[in-house]
């Protein structure tokens, strides 16, 4: 988010004038007195005209950044940790729940890099339409058996796979004509992203926000355990069923290389969270749980070390 706060203070006053620039020096100044950039951006009016300015030099940063990624994996000269990490977490289970506040499809990427297929809630990759049931059948596998009597039957069984909710949106989903779509390619229509900030919570009430989000709850809920990857604990939205389902015991990793005053202040007394990040140096590992801290020295903070050094 840091990255992003310092991107939109260099190019949204070359965007805006006036009373829309009033507005933005507001903000900005609240960024520079160290607020949190979510709250930073919540001084915003309801339904500024910022907004649109604000999700453009966002999309704009965020897929310059992905881009190179992106080439990189499919070339075959990167390969994403999480990638590294599927086989762990599938080796037991068919589904493999995701929440991510992440507008970038690098997730997606992960997956499909390695096979997995993936649900996303749309049926379609160019002009994709949201349409969840009729995605179900990309991992429903029917096989005809024959019975001990001779005859046939019918066997259905459902292919490993991620199922990937996104509550805040996504760099290919777009809204044309009232018809929201996917489209891998980039188009002038009115991307599908929720920034940080008051408009957060109304348009997470809209289509296909709510879908994801309701969904996300729901599969938080039912969960046996929790793994959480370079979260923050800073967005109030998000964090309703995920406080609660912590709070009730149920195991829970974090994985991150700074902790945030949220993280530690939320999770210090719930002894079924393990907290792992970054010591006083790349090459050391503070592993915090219910207050008390031990110091490694690994850099299992970093995702692809603990891979190597935890999971294997």
């Amino acid at each position: 988010m840091w990255h992003l706060s310092q991107h939109l203070k260099e190019e949204i006053p070359k965007l805006v004038e006036g009373e829309l620039l009033d507005e933005w020096k507001q903000v900005e100044e609240q960024i520079d007195q160290d607020v949190g950039f979510e709250d930073a951006m919540a001084s915003l009016k309801q339904g500024s005209a910022l907004v649109p300015f604000i999700v453009s030099e966002t999309t704009r940063l965020i897929g310059k950044d992905e881009k190179s990624i992106i080439e990189a994996v499919v070339l075959q000269e990167k390969q994403l940790s999480f990638s590294l990490l599927l086989n762990h977490l599938l080796h037991n289970q068919n589904e493999l729940i995701i929440v991510t506040p992440n507008y970038d499809r690098l997730i997606e990427l992960a997956c499909e890099s390695v096979g997995l297929d993936i649900i996303t809630g749309f049926n379609g990759y160019y002009c994709g339409t949201h349409n969840p049931e009729g995605e179900k059948d990309k991992i429903s596998v029917i096989e005809r058996k024959r019975t001990l009597k001779g005859g046939s039957g019918i066997r259905v069984s459902v292919k490993k796979h991620a199922k990937i909710f996104k509550p805040h949106g996504s760099l290919d989903w777009y809204e044309v004509n009232g018809r929201v779509i996917r489209s891998s390619y980039e188009s002038s229509a009115r991307r599908l992203i929720i920034t940080p900030g008051i408009s957060k919570f109304r348009e997470g009430y809209q289509h296909p926000f709510d879908y994801h989000r309701e969904l996300s709850n729901r599969h938080i809920q039912q969960a046996k355990s929790i793994l959480i990857i370079g979260y923050g604990f800073n967005d109030e939205q998000l964090e309703v069923h995920l406080l609660n389902k912590l709070r009730e015991g149920v195991p829970a990793l974090v994985i991150t290389k700074v902790l945030t005053p949220n993280a530690i202040r939320i999770c210090d007394s719930l002894h079924n969270v393990t907290l792992v990040s970054v010591g006083s140096n790349d090459n050391e590992t503070k592993v915090r749980i219910g207050g008390v801290e031990t110091i490694h020295n690994k850099n299992w903070w970093s995702l692809n070390e603990f891979i190597n050094g935890v999971l294997k």
